[in-house]
């Protein structure tokens, strides 16, 4: 009896190295181990789709591994977010992440990840939106609004893509305020069904981004008033003004796309993604991808797109608080 248990102890103080050496091991394997996941919270052909499919592309001959795409839309993004959030935190799965799934975290407390969760390791893009009217009104100024809500007791019906806390909201209730007037948020399932709302006049008003409204630039049922951006020159709508530029301050908004990753994951990989994602997005064949759906390369650094990203969820926050006392 002594003798078999003094042969078992000795096979366990043999196997415990081993398991220890076999830990060790899969701590230490390369990364990329496996395919990559790219996880795009939106539809295919939405311009969030368009340019991150370049990207991947560049990230799968960077790792030298297969980067695969998978669209999971639905929910402003949090289907998306929690898609990321339940896989390990190994690297291995990558978000395409907007100013949307912040939104929707303030909207719905209760969903199941917090802004803490993800951390953002490279900028892919910005753009600003554009006040989009009707082009049968002839309204060419910000007076000629206003004197159109005149018309409407004082009113205007602005395109919405959802209530409460969104950029969409926050722009159409500051524009209403500076203007003295009272706007009223008609809610569409997506930017394809307001386009139309408005070359009918069937809305006012709607801020899409400028990727959206490009394709419709030359559309002369569809007239761009001005931009959000911050004064500087729009590549793709050169001839419009910011409202900055007219006055408006407070109207500097840009919609932000950057590629995020599990917060938890460790710092080497994080590292080698960070270094890979960035020289990716500041190459000559994203800022060609940028282009072509008129998408704005981000100016800054990654630390500055964070800083920006931040201040974006800072006015949502101020936006929610305001809805609620509507």
């Amino acid at each position: 009896m002594r003798r078999s248990t003094l042969i078992r102890a000795t096979a366990l103080a043999g196997l415990l190295p081993a398991l220890e050496l076999g830990k060790l091991a899969r701590a230490q394997q390369p990364f990329p181990s496996k395919v990559i996941k790219l996880i795009i919270p939106y539809m295919p052909g939405a311009s969030t789709d368009q340019v991150a499919r370049p990207f991947a592309q560049e990230l799968s001959k960077e790792l030298k591994t297969p980067v695969i795409v998978e669209s999971r839309p639905g929910g402003g993004t949090s289907i998306g977010a929690l898609a990321l959030k339940s896989q390990p935190a190994d690297g291995h799965t990558l978000l395409v992440q907007t100013g949307e799934m912040f939104a929707t975290k303030l909207a719905n407390p209760k969903l199941d990840y917090e802004f803490s969760d993800f951390e953002a390791i490279a900028p892919l893009s910005r753009t600003p939106l554009a006040l989009v009217v009707p082009g049968q009104y002839q309204i060419k100024t910000l007076d000629d609004l206003k004197a159109h809500a005149a018309k409407k007791n004082n009113e205007l019906d602005f395109g919405s893509l959802g209530l409460g806390a969104n950029m969409y909201t926050m722009l159409s209730r500051t524009l209403s305020q500076y203007l003295g007037i009272k706007p009223n948020m008609i809610l569409y399932k997506g930017g394809a069904q307001v386009i139309p709302a408005l070359m009918t006049g069937e809305i006012d008003a709607y801020f899409p981004t400028v990727g959206l409204i490009y394709g419709q630039k030359d559309n002369p049922r569809l007239h761009v008033l001005a931009l959000t951006s911050d004064g500087s020159k729009n590549a793709f709508f050169p001839n419009a003004k910011s409202f900055k530029e007219l006055g408006i301050k407070d109207m500097v908004m840009y919609s932000y796309f950057g590629i995020a990753i599990r917060s938890d994951t460790p710092n080497d990989i994080k590292m080698k993604l960070k270094q890979a994602a960035i020289r990716i997005s500041n190459s000559d064949e994203m800022k060609e991808a940028r282009r072509q759906i008129a998408l704005e390369d981000f100016p800054g650094t990654l630390d500055e797109f964070n800083a920006e990203m931040r201040s974006n969820i800072q006015k949502l926050e101020a936006a929610y608080m305001q809805e609620q006392k509507h």
